[in-house]
C-alpha cells in the first residue's frame, strides 16, 4: 500500500496530539497564541452590489459599509487590482470614482495591512460576454480544438463527456457538433467516441463533409485496436469497411445442420482509415487529400491485413519523427518529410514542438523548444515546404531565444503572432509576444508591454489588427489584467475593451467570428473555468463592439 507524504505527515501530527493529550500534567498552563495580536478594525462591507452596480470609468459609484470613518485618511481602495479615488466616506457609504484602466471584478479596502473585500462592480466597456451565445453550461472538461465545419457550425474535441448537459447516459467523450451560436447539434451521433479514457486532440474536415480525428485512444466507438487516428461521417460514427483476412481455424461439419461459416471467418468489418501512430499526434491537418500530423510522434502504424485474422493483428510499424503524412485512408506518404533510402522519417525536431501552422501553399510553420530541425539549426521555429523539407526562405533567422508555446496567423494581416518565454527574436527585443510577416520576419512595429508574473500562452491577431491575448499573468505592464488582455494593433494597450474581468485557466484555442447582432466576437476554448466573474464552462464568446 502507497502512503502519500500528505498522509504520513497527517498521521504523525495526530498521533503527537493524541500523546500530549494522554499525558497527566494537565494543571500546566501555556500562554494565549493570540495574545498581543491586532485587534480586528470593525470594517465591514454589506453583500449588496454597490451603486450603481456597473459603470464606465471615471464615474462615481457608492458602497455600503460600516466602520470606516476612524480610518478614513489612511484607507486605500483597489477595483479589481487598479488604485481608486476615493472621494467620499461616511458611517455607512464609502463613494469611489473608477479608476481609467478598472477591469470588472470585486473590489477591496485596504487598511495599512489588512484588507476588507467589496462586492463586484462590472465595468462598462466595448468587450462584453456574448449572451447569445447559447453554450449553456458548456462542458466538463477541456475542449482541445474548435474547427469552423462547411455547415456553417463548428465541431469540437477535447477530453470532455457533456456540452451544456447533453451526453448524459450516452457519453460524448471528446466529440461534438455545435450550431454556429452555441446550440447542441443533437443529430451527430458519436458513438461514445473516443471512449472514457481516451481524448480527442484535433480534427480536420474532408471535401465530402467527413472528418478526420486523432489523439489519445485505441477505439471509436464499437471499433477497437485503432492507433489514435480515425475517420468519422458526418453522423459522428466512424467510418467501417469490410477487409479480407486469414480465416481462423474452423471445422465445419455440414451434417451438423449448422451454417458454414468459413467465408463469414474470412472478413472483417473494420476502420476505414488504416494508419496512425503509437503516440497521440498534438494537431492534424488536411488538404488537397494529404492529412498532415505533428507533434511527439515515433511510429507510423498500419495493420496489415492479408496476414491478420479476426482477432490476431499483424502491424506494419516505419519510424517517423515530429510530422508526417498520409492519405485520407491512412496510408502513409513517403513523399512528405520522409528518407525513402532508410525507410524512416526526416530527424525532425530536436526537442519537443508545441504548436504549428498550414499554408494554402502547403507549407508548415512549426513552432516549439528545439534548436535545430532535420538537422539544420533553428531557433525553436521552422518552415517546412510542401514536401516536408526545410524552407531555408523562411526569414526568421536567429529565431525565439526561448520556449514557442504557440503559433496563429491571419489571413486578412498576413501575419503570425506567436507566444513563449522569449524576450527577443531574430535580435529584437520583446516580450514573449511578436508579430511575424509573412517571410517570418518580425513586424518592426509591434511592441508589447511587460507581461506580470506569468507569459502569454496564446495570441490571436484580429482582422482589424488587435491582438487578443491570454496567459499565465496577473498584470500587463503596470495594469492589473488576469489572464486575457487585448492590445491595438502596435501592442498598446487597448483600454476601452479590456473592462471585462479575469480569466481563470489555460485558453487553448480562439476563433474570429461574429455575434448574433453582426458584431466581431471572439470564440475562446481550453480550460476556462471561468471568465468575467462568471463560470463559463471551458468556452465562451466575447464581443468587441465598435
Amino acid at each position: 500500500m502507497t502512503v502519500s507524504l500528505r498522509n504520513k505527515i497527517m498521521f504523525i501530527t495526530l498521533a503527537a496530539g493524541l500523546v500530549a493529550g494522554c499525558q497527566k500534567d494537565n494543571d500546566k498552563f501555556f500562554p494565549d497564541p493570540y495574545a498581543g495580536g491586532k485587534p480586528q478594525l470593525g470594517v465591514k462591507f454589506s453583500e449588496a452590489l454597490p451603486t450603481p452596480s456597473s459603470g464606465a470609468p471615471g464615474e462615481k459609484i457608492t458602497y455600503r459599509v460600516t466602520g470606516l470613518m476612524a480610518y478614513k485618511d489612511s484607507i486605500r481602495f483597489y477595483q479589481n487590482g487598479e488604485l481608486a479615488t476615493i472621494t467620499n466616506i461616511t458611517d455607512s457609504t464609502l463613494t469611489i470614482t473608477v479608476p481609467a484602466t478598472a477591469n470588472s471584478g470585486t473590489g477591496w479596502a485596504a487598511i495599512g495591512a489588512q484588507i476588507f473585500p467589496a462586492p463586484l462592480f462590472r465595468v462598462n466597456g466595448k468587450a462584453k460576454l456574448d449572451n447569445t451565445f447559447k453554450s449553456g453550461s458548456g462542458t466538463d472538461a477541456p475542449i482541445y480544438q474548435i474547427i469552423p465545419t462547411s455547415d456553417n457550425r463548428f465541431l469540437l474535441t477535447g477530453a470532455f463527456r457533456l456540452y451544456n448537459s447533453n451526453g448524459q447516459g450516452n457519453w460524448l467523450n471528446g466529440i461534438a457538433k455545435i450550431e454556429k451560436h452555441g446550440q447542441y447539434v443533437t443529430d451527430m451521433n458519436t458513438d461514445s467516441a473516443a471512449g472514457r479514457t481516451g481524448r480527442i486532440y484535433s480534427a480536420a474536415e474532408m471535401d465530402d463533409g467527413r472528418f478526420i480525428v486523432a489523439g489519445s485512444f485505441n477505439s471509436y466507438g464499437y471499433k477497437k485496436g485503432l492507433f489514435n487516428f480515425a475517420r468519422v461521417n458526418i453522423s459522428g460514427k466512424i467510418d467501417t469497411t469490410v477487409q479480407t483476412v486469414i480465416p481462423e481455424e474452423y471445422n465445419y461439419d455440414p451434417d451438423a445442420g449448422l451454417p458454414d461459416m468459413t467465408e463469414a471467418l474470412s472478413k472483417d468489418t473494420v476502420s476505414s482509415f488504416n494508419g496512425g501512430t503509437s503516440s497521440a499526434p498534438t494537431k492534424i491537418f488536411e488538404q488537397n487529400g494529404r492529412v498532415i500530423a505533428f507533434g511527439g510522434m515515433g511510429l507510423y502504424q498500419q495493420i496489415y491485413y492479408k496476414s491478420s485474422t479476426r482477432t490476431a493483428r499483424v502491424t506494419d510499424m516505419r519510424r517517423i519523427h515530429t510530422v508526417m503524412a498520409m492519405d485520407l485512408d491512412g496510408n502513409l506518404d513517403s513523399t512528405y518529410h520522409y528518407d525513402l533510402s532508410n525507410h524512416e522519417g526526416l530527424p525532425g525536431a530536436d526537442g519537443f514542438v508545441s504548436d504549428a501552422v498550414l499554408m494554402d501553399d502547403g507549407k508548415l510553420v512549426i513552432v516549439g523548444k528545439f534548436p535545430r530541425f532535420d538537422g539544420v539549426a533553428a531557433g525553436n521555429i521552422v518552415r517546412l515546404d510542401a514536401n516536408g523539407r526545410v524552407d531555408n526562405t523562411f526569414k526568421a533567422g536567429a529565431g525565439a531565444n526561448g520556449d514557442v508555446f504557440s503559433i496563429t496567423f491571419n489571413k486578412a494581416t498576413r501575419k503570425f503572432a506567436i507566444t513563449g518565454n522569449f524576450t527577443s527574436f531574430n535580435g529584437q527585443a520583446c516580450h514573449g509576444l511578436i508579430l511575424l510577416n509573412e517571410d517570418g520576419s518580425p513586424v518592426t512595429n509591434f511592441q508589447t508591454d511587460v507581461f506580470v508574473n506569468g507569459y502569454p500562452l496564446y495570441a490571436l491577431q484580429l482582422k482589424s489588427g488587435m491582438v487578443v491575448t491570454s496567459g499565465s499573468f496577473e498584470k500587463y505592464g503596470t495594469r492589473s489584467k488576469k489572464g486575457l488582455v487585448i492590445l491595438n494593433a502596435d501592442g498598446s494597450y487597448a483600454t476601452a475593451y479590456n473592462n471585462t474581468g479575469d480569466l481563470t485557466g489555460v485558453v487553448y484555442g480562439m476563433l474570429e467570428t461574429t455575434s448574433a447582432e453582426g458584431e466581431t466576437a471572439v470564440m475562446i476554448h481550453g480550460f476556462i473555468p471561468s471568465f468575467d466573474n462568471t463560470n463559463v464552462g471551458n468556452i465562451f464568446r466575447l464581443v468587441l463592439a465598435k
